[in-house]
């Protein structure tokens, strides 16, 4: 994990890009969490201007050592924010989700930690579906949650979880959230259809990954690119040596 904009910017400068995709298209097994899940994506949901995801800000955060670790999440909360001790009723930070551009390996928009809210207090479930509806048209969206993991073998995939975790997928009901329904963690799938609303479900627990996965190949139907990226870079500058 870390800063998704900032990692593929310094792979990109490096040439680990393409090394990177050399290597999965030989059937290396590659793995990652957070901007780990988005890179091997078209784009993703990313907390990129987070300041505190910075260069910077983590070069003065450990200049005297491991800073104090903080709260653990609330299991039995799958709205618990997932980083920092942040707790509902704290300030909140100024800072919005951007949509990153990945390596292109699979298609498809990426938000991870679906489930859970961060420092600017704004639902990543609900926040994504904004980004679907700006910039995703032509993008398969899928939201996994801060537990749950796609993992993919060939053309099958498969979705795992981590037990006795809280998510965001009702056990009872596959389409609806009810009231006291248990919510175990998992992937959902969402697109915008032809009137501009952002539909979702569940994704199956395996299957085919051609059948999951859309890719944009008409011209007409470009992946649209959120310009926020630029004052990320400006922000947060790249190390070039």
């Amino acid at each position: 994990g870390g800063n998704t904009l900032y990692a593929l910017d310094r792979w990109r400068y490096l040439g680990l890009d393409e090394l990177l995709r050399t290597a999965a298209e030989r059937g290396t097994v590659m793995a990652g969490g957070s901007a780990g899940a988005i890179c091997w994506f078209d784009s993703g949901h990313s907390d990129s201007a987070d300041p505190e995801t910075y260069r910077q800000y983590k070069l003065d955060k450990f200049k005297d050592g491991e800073p104090e670790k903080k709260a653990g999440n609330n299991n039995n909360n799958p709205f618990a924010y997932y980083s920092g001790n942040a707790q509902e009723g704290d300030s909140k930070e100024e800072w919005s989700y951007i949509k990153v551009e990945g390596l292109g390996i699979w298609p498809g928009m990426v938000c991870p930690h679906y489930d859970r809210i961060q420092s600017n207090g704004s639902p990543r479930m609900e926040d994504f579906d904004q980004m679907l509806d700006q910039f995703g048209q032509y993008e398969l969206g899928l939201g996994i949650d801060h537990n749950a993991a796609l993992e993919v073998d060939g053309d099958d995939f498969r979705v795992v979880s981590i037990p006795g975790e809280a998510g965001s997928v009702p056990i009872s009901d596959n389409e609806e959230e009810e009231d006291g329904t248990t919510f175990v963690p998992g992937v959902w799938l969402k697109y915008v259809d032809e009137e501009g609303n952002v539909q979702r479900k569940v994704c199956p627990r395996s299957g085919s990954l051609s059948d999951l996965l859309q890719e944009v190949n008409d011209p007409e139907k470009h992946i649209l690119v959120d310009d926020r990226v630029d004052l990320c870079r400006k922000e947060n500058p790249l190390l070039r040596d």
